[in-house]
Order: C-alpha cells, then structure tokens, then sequence
C-alpha cells in the first residue's frame, strides 16, 4: 500500500446545497367559547416553540390568532373553531375557520378613540406580512388567515 500525502486522502470540498425543509403542519380545534382564545394561544405558542420559530414570531402569531379565535366567537354561530398552522421555510401561516354564515371581505376599520374593541384587525394589519379571509369548506363558515415572515428575507 503506498503511503498518499494528506492532503490527497481528503475528501474534495462540494459546493454547499441548500435543500428545502418539507413545511410543517398543525391543525388543533377548540370550542366556540371565550376561553377558548387562551387555549388557542397556548397550543400555537406549543407547535410555534415545538419547531423552533423565534420568540418574536411566537408572539405576533399568538396576538393575530387571538383576534382571529375572539372574532369567531364574537361575530359567528359557530360551536367549533379550527386553527390550522403552517410551518414553511420563511413564512408562518395560521388559519381560523369558523362555522358562521357572516359577510366576506373582512377589513381593518378605524375604531374611535373611546371604543373599547374593534382594533382588533387594524392590529392584525400591522403586523402580518398578508392577511385575508376565504370562504370556508363546504357551505359554511369563513376562513380568516395571516402569514408572517420567519427569517428576515
């Protein structure tokens, strides 16, 4: 066996290859109650921490799915709520469908300065990156979603 200097029994260097990580998917469901927006705050800040998502992400998807849950139980005839998350490379997405019959084309409105609520959606405004709603499956109902970025890309 002849004796190769070190150099030549190195492994060539290979370019760096980025490879997509597959999305994340979580999807949990709690009644249409009050209560039930500190529920779904706690098992989207779980999934959120589960995969690693920074604490500022974590936050921000906890105030936009809080406003999402409260609008489903304040504005809807719905008994269950369906929060779904998506975990992609550089976005967050989390879904609310309700089980309502309201109107379409959700919008941030301006609250007066004395109101106690309506904020809600303005707040959301300002902090997803893009937010919208889409009519639920089937006949019923209204999905609301938001998406906000991960990385600062």
């Amino acid at each position: 066996m002849a004796l190769l200097p070190r150099s030549a029994r190195r492994a060539p260097a290979l370019p760096a290859v980025h490879v997509p990580r597959p999305p994340h998917r979580a999807e949990f469901e709690v009644p249409a109650q009050r209560s039930s927006v500190c529920v779904a705050r706690h098992l989207l800040a779980e999934w959120l921490r589960r995969w690693r998502c920074p604490s500022d992400v974590v936050d921000t998807a906890q105030l936009v799915v809080s406003e999402f849950v409260t609008n489903a139980v304040v504005h809807t005839a719905s008994d269950r709520i369906l929060c779904c998350l998506q975990h992609g490379e550089h976005r967050l997405r989390i879904e609310v469908c309700d089980q309502g019959t309201g109107t379409r084309g959700l919008a941030a409105h301006s609250a007066d300065v004395d109101a106690t609520n309506g904020r809600g959606l303005q707040l959301v405004d300002a902090l997803a990156d893009a937010w919208g709603d889409v009519p639920g499956p089937g006949t019923r109902g209204r999905v609301v979603w938001a998406e906000l970025r991960l990385t600062g890309a």
